[in-house]
């Protein structure tokens, strides 16, 4: 008989093999977090770059302009915050829909679908054409799929770079390569450099 889900990951977390899978509440809520202070700091920082406008009177005088009032609050900050949390919302429920699915967890390919879905909201919020959103579904499948794949480093191989930055033993002579002295035995006028 086949178990039900929630038997399953009974299982799995008392086995210690759940890997760190967070519920889908808490990814969610966290997403919903930082898509709502993503949206806004950009509120904020296009209010300190598009402040009130300033009138001007045909006396060489300046006064305030016309108060922008609430739709210019909505306009600002309520539109970003709504996109960026639609956004943020929608990459975590589709991972966690994903690894539940398929029964991985930090695997490219459930990156690579919540990145397309979340490229699809976004595409489809600012354009509202299915050709953008599509392209612009597949351009974050392809980009957030590279980064679970590669790691949180650029680093391919950790183990040699800390070896060529913290080397056991110095020399106390420099030694040259091969390479350095073939040239200066080609160039002896730079022998000496």
């Amino acid at each position: 008989m086949a178990k039900t889900f929630f038997e399953r990951r009974r299982e799995l977390y008392e086995s210690g093999q759940d890997y760190g899978l967070t519920p889908i509440g808490t990814k969610l809520y966290y997403a919903a977090a930082q898509g709502i202070g993503t949206g806004i700091s950009y509120g904020v920082m296009y209010w300190a770059f598009y402040p009130d406008k300033m009138m001007f009177s045909h006396k060489n005088t300046i006064t305030t302009g016309p108060s922008r009032g609430l739709n210019y609050l909505k306009a600002t900050m309520l539109r970003p915050t709504v996109y960026f949390t639609a956004i943020s919302v929608t990459f975590s429920a589709v991972e966690s829909l994903l690894e539940e699915l398929r029964g991985s967890h930090k695997d490219p390919w459930n990156t690579a679908g919540a990145g397309f879905a979340a490229g699809m909201v976004m595409g489809g919020f600012f354009t509202r054409r299915f050709d953008i959103a599509s392209m612009a579904g597949v351009g974050s499948a392809i980009l957030m799929g590279a980064i679970e794949l590669n790691g949180p480093t650029v680093i391919t191989d950790p183990e040699s770079q800390h070896e060529k930055m913290f080397p056991v033993k110095v020399p106390i002579k420099y030694e040259e390569s091969e390479e350095l002295s073939g040239l200066k035995d080609k160039y002896p006028a730079y022998k000496d450099n």
